[in-house]
């Protein structure tokens, strides 16, 4: 019976010190970094418009017809992400805004519009985007 109290005190001193010693591994590394930029530090490149006309059926069937005005060929797949777009499908047809602006560092989307045209079964999608993109100077 002693033997068990003496485990139990020592697994309880153990657990009760191991608990205190909580030592940060990256003691000179900053938790956040913060960058401050004004309009005056950006220099306007440009807008474009970047547009993707779809059909959906039954709510969850996409097909793509256009993508910036020209016929969608599923072979040929772009994609570019840009950080504020609402619409994960605009994805598709971001790439154009990096093949007119190659050197710009700040996408912004100024606006965004989505027009639907409900069917039997399904709907008619056009959606669409401004970005504006900027260069750091």
């Amino acid at each position: 019976m002693r033997l068990y109290k003496l485990f139990i005190i020592c697994v309880v001193a153990a657990l009760g010190l191991s608990s205190c010693s909580t030592i940060k591994q990256s003691a000179y590394n900053p938790n956040n970094v913060q960058l401050n930029l004004c309009m005056e530090d950006l220099e306007y490149l440009g807008d474009t418009d970047i547009s993707v006309e779809y059909r959906k059926y039954i709510g969850f069937i996409r097909i793509i017809d256009t993508i910036n005005g020209e016929n969608y060929d599923g072979k040929v797949r772009h994609r570019a992400d840009i950080r504020g777009c609402a619409n994960p499908i605009l994805a598709r047809a971001a790439y154009k805004v990096f093949e007119q602006y190659p050197e710009a560092d700040y996408l912004v989307v100024s606006n965004e519009r989505k027009d639907v045209t409900l069917l039997f079964l399904g709907s008619e999608v056009s959606t669409s985007a401004k970005v504006k993109a900027y260069k750091l100077k």
